[in-house]
């Protein structure tokens, strides 16, 4: 499967894994377990053997909402922690029991702090996968965003909750059981027009 986050596909995170690989330990999450909480600052950061974890915020009206997913053979942190040593702007928890080389954060920094080509190619695909995903929930509609996710994640609903699913599209478990039950309909139509 390719990489859930689109950056990832851009830049060589081998490195990542070695230097967890290396230098760390081999831990397991729990199903809810949190890796890292808002707030803080990560001391910590890893490499997904196994499992799933989604980054969350809590808005002002206290509704916890997903606002990113990444699984098996990736890095686990928060670049914006791990960078520039700031606190945590959300939290991680574990999507399912998950298995997770983990390493001090500094010696992912201080890598990062040595190849300033690959921090500055880090950087720009971050933005750029940041600013498509803004623009995105302008230019494409929620049924649009749905599709997309799939395409992207086949599976996505194996590995997280369909709450969580909702929250990351930013619409209401209803209007996706919504989506979800006319795609059904429309696939059921097709397969049935194909039949005649």
């Amino acid at each position: 499967m390719a990489q859930f986050n689109f950056f990832e596909d851009r830049i060589d995170f081998s490195f990542w894994r070695e230097i967890c690989m290396e230098h760390g330990e081999l831990c397991t999450y729990r199903r809810g377990e949190y890796f890292a909480r808002a707030g803080e600052v990560l001391k910590q950061s890893g490499w997904i053997v196994s499992g799933g974890f989604k980054h969350s915020i809590t808005d002002s009206s206290g509704m916890v909402k997903a606002v990113g997913f990444v699984f098996a053979d990736s890095p686990l942190s928060n670049y914006h922690s791990v960078i520039l040593g700031k606190a945590m702007p959300v939290d991680i928890i574990a999507l399912e029991n998950s298995d997770v080389w983990l390493v001090k954060t500094h010696y992912l920094r201080h890598a990062l702090d040595r190849n300033p080509d690959l921090q500055l190619g880090l950087i720009r695909a971050m933005f750029e996968q940041c600013y498509d995903t803004l623009l995105g929930t302008y230019r494409s509609s929620k049924e649009e965003r749905y599709q997309q996710l799939l395409n992207r994640c086949p599976r996505i609903f194996e590995l997280v909750s369909a709450t969580d699913i909702a929250t990351y599209l930013n619409i209401s478990r209803r209007q996706l059981y919504r989506i979800i039950n006319t795609q059904a309909k429309l696939t059921w139509a097709a397969r049935a027009d194909n039949v005649k």
